[in-house]
């Protein structure tokens, strides 16, 4: 339980002065160093998890690594330990307020507001990821932001370290539902990436003053996380950009490997669509759905509303030329006159080219039937060369799968061993029910051998489409 004080109470050389904050491991109380004379923000864990050695270790050695960051936007550490057996993080006191009670009392944030704050936040988790910590809880609560607009993250006190899986035994069920990534809820080994998502889920919140999943119950939030696809934070609000949109769907990338590689690329593809450059074309293929680029045309038929990426485009062969098309005019640029249809000297040219034609047709169906008649084609040997040009019909090129893909029926095959066939069919069947062949998208089929259901991100490579997830599920798709 938490220990049990009050204002004006005492904890060794600190003098308590009121809580600040609370939760489900301590609390955070504004609190007066007596020893070097200054206000400071004190975090006091439950007095049982000094009991568990495992965890004092693990407590002990990110704060020891937090407090070494020195990052600007990460809440500077003055001491750690414990006292009276319990476990105290000394940290400086900030005059702001978090994330949450700012979207409480003043709702959506302004995109350029909300891209500042987050640019902040990912130069913090950067200089974290590049230490070895991954924050895992990456939430508004733990954002402050100061009267002047600077942000800090904050409760680092809970990370984990990469590189120290035996410390994970206490407190792993942390960080809150509706920012984790994916692979959170399945308890799988985490990394930079998951921080990259909750990151990318604070952006989406920040913009539109709700969750990217809400729901009623964990589980609902839950399950949604793992099967639906990226909401457009513009369908929600339609003061953000359209190229936000790439950026966010992004960062909520089922897979961790469709996100951003770091906090920060996530952070300067926010600002770029705000500036108004076009996002990578590499944010369509990760994304999970259409991508909903606004086209920056300003001609007289400009588009006005959201262009859907449907993947490859299949060329046709060519065109034909059907003569002026209505609405176009002259040449660009071509200021002569127009020629007219009754030029005579022109109408007698034509009449006397045509005469011409018709004597020499007439004169060659003479010859020729004379000839034929008396049989001097066949008898006298020919004393002409005869030139072919022959022109190859166009060969259609069927898509065929990469090399090492087995094949498992007709369009469909396996590129890992641990893919079964019957999975594979599945796979395809649910990738076409879904949409057109050459889209990206994330599709979910269940696995006739495990019983399970499992996400796949499907991309066009190669000429083919080729799913991968689950665990290290590869489908080819032809």
């Amino acid at each position: 339980m938490i220990v049990p004080m009050t204002e004006d109470s005492s904890f060794g050389p600190y003098r308590l002065d009121g809580v600040i904050g609370k939760g489900g491991m301590g609390q955070v109380y504004r609190a007066f160093d007596t020893a070097r004379d200054r206000e400071v923000a004190l975090k006091l864990l439950k007095a049982d998890l000094a009991d568990d050695e495992t965890f004092k270790e693990r407590f002990r050695r990110e704060s020891q690594a937090v407090a070494k960051l020195g990052e600007p936007h990460i809440i500077p550490i003055h001491d750690y330990g414990e006292i009276d057996g319990v476990l105290f993080l000394d940290m400086r006191l900030v005059d702001g307020r978090d994330l949450r009670s700012i979207l409480r009392s003043e709702g959506a944030m302004e995109p350029a507001a909300a891209v500042a704050i987050i640019e902040q936040v990912a130069a913090a988790l950067d200089a974290a990821h590049e230490a070895g910590l991954v924050h895992r809880d990456v939430k508004p609560e733990n954002v402050l932001v100061t009267p002047a607009g600077f942000a800090y993250l904050v409760d680092f006190g809970i990370a984990h370290h990469e590189g120290d899986a035996h410390l994970t035994r206490t407190g792993t069920a942390v960080g809150s539902i509706a920012y984790m990534a994916p692979e959170q809820l399945d308890n799988v080994p985490i990394g930079p990436a998951s921080d990259v998502y909750s990151l990318a889920a604070v952006l989406f919140e920040l913009l539109t003053a709700r969750q990217p999943y809400p729901g009623d119950s964990v589980s609902a939030v839950v399950k949604a996380t793992v099967l639906n696809e990226v909401p457009a934070p513009s369908s929600i609000s339609p003061n953000v950009p359209y190229a936000l949109d790439a950026v966010v769907r992004r960062g909520l990338a089922k897979e961790p490997a469709a996100r951003f590689a770091t906090a920060g690329g996530l952070a300067e593809a926010a600002r770029a669509a705000l500036d108004g450059v076009e996002p990578d074309p590499a944010f369509n293929r990760t994304m999970v759905g259409p991508s909903l680029v606004k086209q920056q045309y300003s001609g007289p038929h400009a588009a006005t509303e959201r262009i859907s990426y449907s993947g490859p485009q299949v060329y046709s062969g060519p065109h034909s030329f059907t003569g002026p098309q209505p609405g176009y005019g002259q040449y660009p640029g071509y200021t002569g006159p127009i020629p007219t249809r009754d030029n005579r000297m022109t109408n007698l040219v034509l009449a006397l080219t045509i005469g011409v034609l018709i004597m020499a047709l007439i004169g060659l169906a003479v010859y020729w039937f004379g000839f034929r008649s008396s049989g001097s084609i066949d008898d006298a040997g020919s004393s002409t060369t005869t030139i072919t040009n022959t022109i190859e019909p166009a060969q259609t090129t069927a898509a065929t799968p990469p090399p090492g893909s087995v094949e498992c029926a007709d369009g469909v095959g396996v590129g890992t061993g641990v893919t079964t066939c019957g999975f594979a069919i599945n796979v395809r069947a649910a990738y076409l029910a879904a949409g057109p062949m050459g889209q990206s998208r994330m599709v979910y089929a269940s696995s006739p051998t495990t019983g399970t259901t499992y996400s796949m991100a499907c991309n066009p490579e190669q000429g083919i489409v080729i799913c991968r997830g689950g665990t290290n599920a590869e489908v080819h798709i032809y």
